[in-house]
């Protein structure tokens, strides 16, 4: 998993570049912004009567889904 992956994945499932490493989708709901880090990615969840919820998970501990799945980090056993 690399932050190529994961931009690749961003843009597959609607994400539009606002950035050098960012991402953003607007949907019914709210908005997600993905910030992609050297080693990790920020997740910004920012539905519309709730709170942000933020998510931050490193590469390694995560598995790339095929399009249109959510990102899954990965159990300990893998």
């Amino acid at each position: 998993m690399n932050a190529d992956m994961i931009a690749a994945w961003a843009v597959e499932n609607g994400f539009l570049r606002i950035g050098v490493s960012n991402y953003r989708r607007h949907d019914n709901s709210g908005v997600i912004t993905l910030e992609i880090k050297k080693l990790s990615y920020l997740l910004i969840d920012q539905r519309q009567g709730f709170r942000p919820r933020l998510v931050s998970q490193l590469f390694k501990d995560m598995a790339l889904p095929r399009s249109g799945a959510s990102l899954q980090v990965l159990s300990a056993n893998s």
